[in-house]
């Protein structure tokens, strides 16, 4: 009895495939139910993190010998926008495409150097030597025009990713500050700086606040990465991480350019 029960259920699941199997073919070739074609173009937005990367070489205070340069400062910023993929070859077996995006790019940076001792005053007025140090940040964002090449490798949804990208800058601000390290108690001589504004109690000068003498309007680059599809019905999920590597200095005569590790998702929706 039941090696019959087993025989009738092998032979069921057989017809039921069977059955199956002829209805999807005769819905394919009916010209009255055509099979839906593969899309091609697919559309959608992005955005990510960005992970700052800049080197330099301007001054604390420019033109005094005593003050260090700034070499390099990090930060962290993010990005977002909208892309736009065109498949190449037949949508269906594609493994290649050409991705356009239009991206806002926020990277700014903070820079930290050791100081020398100075004189300053302590809550009694006295004169009294501390330690300083130098920092600057840097707020620098641009509007990003991306021309990626997508290759997917071993038959897989893992794909490398490279191309070029021109950023239009949209704003470069850079504000430099000494502060008093220690002790705790003492505060910068109003007579240090007379030209100089004071915060925090007069603990820290801001020696410079400008928008980056010459930088340049354009920022041109190259970025490569990788990613990875994630198929959702007609849409994708892509998490993708990439090296954007700034071709062109910022600032000739800050030495200032600008790299970025970024991280972040496409959603692509098909046409």
């Amino acid at each position: 009895m039941r090696r019959l029960a087993t025989a009738f259920v092998v032979v069921f699941l057989a017809a039921t495939g069977s059955m199956v199997a002829q209805q999807e073919l005769g819905a394919r070739s009916n010209p009255l139910v055509p099979e839906k074609s593969a899309p091609r173009i697919y559309v959608g937005p992005v955005v990510g993190y960005n992970r700052s990367l800049q080197s330099s070489g301007f001054q604390s205070v420019a033109g005094d010998v005593l003050c260090p340069d700034f070499t390099e400062g990090t930060g962290n910023g993010y990005y977002f926008g909208g892309s736009v993929e065109y498949l190449l070859g037949k949508p269906r077996d594609s493994k290649s495409s050409l991705i356009a995006r239009v991206v806002y790019e926020y990277m700014p940076a903070s820079y930290t150097e050791p100081g020398d001792q100075l004189p300053s005053l302590n809550s009694d007025g006295e004169v009294v030597m501390s330690t300083v140090e130098h920092t600057a940040d840097i707020k620098y964002s641009f509007l990003d025009l991306e021309v990626i090449y997508k290759l997917n490798l071993f038959n897989s949804n893992f794909g490398i990713v490279v191309g070029p990208t021109v950023g239009f800058v949209m704003n470069s601000e850079r504000v430099q500050q000494m502060n008093l390290v220690e002790p705790l108690n003492a505060t910068f001589d109003p007579t240090f700086c007379p030209d100089c504004e004071y915060t925090n109690n007069g603990r820290t000068v801001i020696t410079g606040r400008d928008d980056i003498p010459d930088h340049a309007t354009l920022r041109i680059a190259v970025k490569a990465g990788v990613q990875y599809e994630m198929p959702l019905g007609r849409l994708l999920l892509v998490p993708c991480i990439y090296y954007n590597f700034g071709i062109t200095e910022v600032s000739p005569s800050a030495n200032l350019r600008i790299n970025a590790l970024q991280a972040g998702f496409d959603l692509r929706f098909a046409l």
